[in-house]
C-alpha cells in the first residue's frame, strides 16, 4: 500500500514539473486607520452627497466616487445618495476622499493604492467618519519546468482601487445602521 502512494506521488511530482506549469503566488497587503470614527447614528434614513475625490489626474477621482456611489448603494448605506460636484450640499452628509497614490506595479513591483474617505456632517461641519486606506498587491510565479522564477503583471491599481472602496462603504454602511460610538 505504501508503495503505491510513493509511486502516485512521485509520479504527480513529475507530471507537475513535466506538464510546464508555473506557480503564482498572489501577495496582498492592506493597512487601514481609522483616527475618527464618531459614529453615524440614524444615517441609514439620511441621504449623502459623494464629492469627485482629490486625486493628480482628476478622471480617477470622478471614477473612485461614482464606484463609491454604487458600492453604497448595494450596501444599502443611505437611503438617497447624489453623486455632485457641485457646492454646497443640500444633504445631511457628504463624503470626500483623496486618492493619494495610484501606482502600477508592473513585473518587478507591486501595485500600491492609498486612499482617504471622510463623511462629514454638514450640519455642524464635523468629520463624523475617517479612513485611511493602503493596499499593495503583486503576483510571483516559479515555474517548475525551468525552475526559475517567472515575472507575472501586477494587478492593475483599478481592481485594488475596487476593492478598497468596497472595503470602505462596507464599513460606512455597517456604522449607519449602529448606534452612536464615540472615540475612547
Amino acid at each position: 500500500m505504501n508503495k503505491n502512494i510513493y509511486l502516485w506521488t512521485v509520479l504527480a511530482v513529475l507530471f507537475l514539473v513535466l506538464s510546464g506549469c508555473a506557480l503564482v503566488k498572489p501577495t496582498r497587503q492592506l493597512d487601514e486607520v481609522t483616527p475618527i470614527d464618531w459614529g453615524l447614528s440614524n444615517a441609514f434614513e439620511s441621504s449623502v452627497t459623494i464629492y469627485p475625490f482629490d486625486a493628480q489626474d482628476e478622471k480617477w477621482g470622478v471614477y473612485a466616487a461614482a464606484r463609491m456611489k454604487e458600492y453604497l448603494l448595494e450596501k444599502q448605506g443611505f437611503r438617497r445618495i447624489i453623486l455632485s460636484d457641485k457646492e454646497p450640499a443640500d444633504t445631511p452628509y457628504e463624503i470626500r476622499g483623496e486618492l493619494e497614490y495610484l501606482f502600477y506595479g508592473g513585473t518587478h513591483s507591486p501595485s500600491k493604492v492609498c486612499i482617504t474617505v471622510r463623511v462629514i456632517d454638514t450640519t455642524d461641519g464635523d468629520t463624523r467618519f475617517m479612513r485611511i486606506s493602503r493596499a499593495s498587491s503583486e503576483k510571483k510565479a516559479f515555474h517548475m519546468t525551468w525552475l526559475s522564477r517567472v515575472y507575472v503583471p501586477s494587478p492593475y491599481p483599478e481592481e485594488l482601487l475596487n476593492s478598497l472602496l468596497e472595503h470602505v462603504s462596507g464599513d460606512i454602511a455597517l456604522r449607519t445602521k449602529l448606534p452612536a460610538k464615540k472615540c475612547p
